[in-house]
């Protein structure tokens, strides 16, 4: 009741109190009302930074203690929750990541807050997601694991209906892309809320991420977009967090409406992902997974400087190594249950 009550009156959260509250989220004798109550009450407040990082590591800590480590590790994704319905944008820009010889370990989830999630377009594109103890010999493989959270997190099909039963974003949004079982070197995290920003670049510090940028996409997106100042905070284990803002023009892409990004069903965002990989699309689709991209081969210091990460990226798209990547990973369709 204690912790009940601390969240009716809005106040801050210990680690105990934090532990307790997922717990709680993740016990099969809680009903879903209840626990609608109390996630709606947390993600409504003003939580802490430090009550992210609580619980970030209470939500690992129920699976992976301690956590798995692959070198040079990174994973690329969003939040969700902008109600942008773009296309897939971060799953297409694994691949390109990917064929840098980055090893992304890309940890996504179906649908929650959009028409298709990651895991949603994977199942139209054939490609398995992978479980985590197979993830070091997928890496070894072709440098790109998938992994769908409902499998490396079991624990979290006791709050997925309970999060759909919501209207409105939720703190797992928020959580979802910071809670990778593997401990990560590099991470590139779009987020939909701008005022969450520091919070997240201290959580992904706290967590010890080697380098890392959170951005918020011009026009409320949790992508760098095409069409404004994105907001940019970028985390170095050794020399902390700074933040600037960042246009398209500045790495030498063409300004452009974020309506141009919308995406469909997961068969239109298929053949969306595919012309891009193949180099047949120049759109403002194209340009702004060249900009995330550059972003991501920044961060994972395969380019000096986002331009040059920008520039990387498109010669991997017109190599065709981005492609082959692409082909390398297809295998069997899977039910994937969310």
């Amino acid at each position: 009741m204690a912790l009940k009550l601390k969240l009716q009156q809005q106040q801050a959260l210990t680690q105990s109190e934090i532990n307790d509250f997922v717990a709680l989220l993740i016990s099969p004798d809680v009903g879903n009302e209840e626990k609608r109550n109390y996630l709606q009450a947390f993600s409504n407040k003003d939580y802490s930074q430090k009550e992210l990082t609580y619980l970030s590591r209470a939500l690992i800590h129920t699976m992976y203690d301690p956590q798995p480590y692959y070198p040079d590790g990174m994973c690329v994704c969003g939040t969700g929750g902008d109600r942008s319905n773009s296309f897939n944008i971060s799953t297409t820009v694994s691949f390109i990541v990917a064929s840098a010889g980055v090893p992304v370990i890309k940890h996504g989830n179906k649908s929650i807050t959009s028409a298709s999630g990651s895991t949603d377009l994977l199942a139209a594109m054939a490609i398995n997601t992978t479980p985590v103890a197979q993830t070091p010999a997928q890496l070894q493989e072709t440098h790109l694991a998938f992994l769908s959270a409902t499998e490396t997190f079991p624990v979290m099909k006791h709050i997925q209906p309970v999060r759909k039963m919501i209207d409105t974003p939720t703190v797992f949004n928020i959580i979802g892309p910071i809670i990778n079982p593997f401990q990560l070197d590099y991470q590139v995290m779009g987020v939909y809320d701008a005022e969450r920003l520091p919070h997240i670049a201290q959580t992904l510090h706290d967590l010890g991420r080697r380098r890392a940028i959170v951005v918020h996409g011009a026009g409320g997106m949790d992508e760098a977009t095409l069409s404004g100042e994105n907001i940019i905070y970028e985390v170095n284990r050794d020399q902390g967090i700074t933040h600037y803002t960042l246009n398209a023009e500045d790495v030498g892409l063409h300004s452009a409406n974020n309506t141009e990004l919308v995406g469909g069903t997961r068969l239109d965002n298929l053949q969306i992902s595919e012309r891009i990989l193949r180099g047949e699309d120049d759109s403002a689709k194209y340009e702004v997974v060249l900009l995330n991209a550059g972003l991501a081969l920044y961060v994972a210091e395969k380019a000096e400087t986002i331009r040059e990460g920008v520039e990387l990226a498109r010669t991997l798209i017109q190599s065709g190594k981005a492609y082959d990547q692409y082909q390398s990973m297809k295998g069997e369709v899977h039910d994937y249950i969310g």
